[in-house]
């Protein structure tokens, strides 16, 4: 376990030690009309509209296996107004659909969680691709506390449970710098 807290911590620094020339800023809008405008802060994504929420962002593809078995663990947590009310799922689709063809891949698997059509906003991919160090495998994972730090990252399938108990840690204690739920290491990986 402490193994584990000094990895999440290398993690939040490594993403907070990457040096930004300016300040890169993004307006981005979700199939659903939502629109988000999101600053790159030094330790995190300052996202004016979740503020007080934890973020789950999920690059996922519609053509990822992984990322389908995903889904439905995504929607159940979504349903858990417990939960709704703590935290938001902003998933970025990576493999270039466009915005109607995501808004019908949503409708025929019932997804309820936030998306976002990736090609759209490719900078921003980009800027995560470049702070975190992904290497691009899909699904992948950046979780922010309720003030917008970045505290974990990560390949991997992520069960509506870990979801939970990320939301659970961060929720409650909002000046966290470690969590204890990782995101687990999926060998399956797609590329963009």
């Amino acid at each position: 376990m402490k193994f584990l807290a000094i990895l999440l911590v290398l993690f939040g620094l490594l993403f907070a030690k990457t040096p930004l020339k300016s300040v890169p800023t993004f307006d981005i809008t979700d199939i659903q009309g939502n629109s988000y405008h999101i600053v790159s802060t030094e330790k995190g994504l300052d996202i004016k509209e979740l503020k007080g929420k934890v973020v789950f962002l999920a690059f996922f593809g519609h053509r990822c296996p992984p990322c389908r078995m995903e889904m439905p663990g995504f929607v159940k947590f979504t349903n858990d107004k417990d939960y709704a009310k703590k935290a938001v799922i902003l998933g970025f689709e990576v493999q270039g659909i466009d915005e109607e063809g995501l808004k019908s891949f949503a409708k025929d698997r019932g997804l309820n969680y936030r998306l976002v059509a990736g090609s759209k906003y490719s900078q921003f991919i980009d800027l995560i691709g470049y702070r975190t160090k992904w290497n691009w495998g899909i699904p992948f994972m950046v979780v922010l506390d309720t003030n917008g730090k970045v505290v974990n990252f990560g390949n991997g399938i992520v069960s509506p449970e870990e979801l939970k108990n990320l939301t659970d840690t961060l929720y409650t204690d909002t000046n966290s710098t470690t969590i204890t739920t990782t995101v687990e290491d999926n060998s399956t990986k797609e590329q963009k």
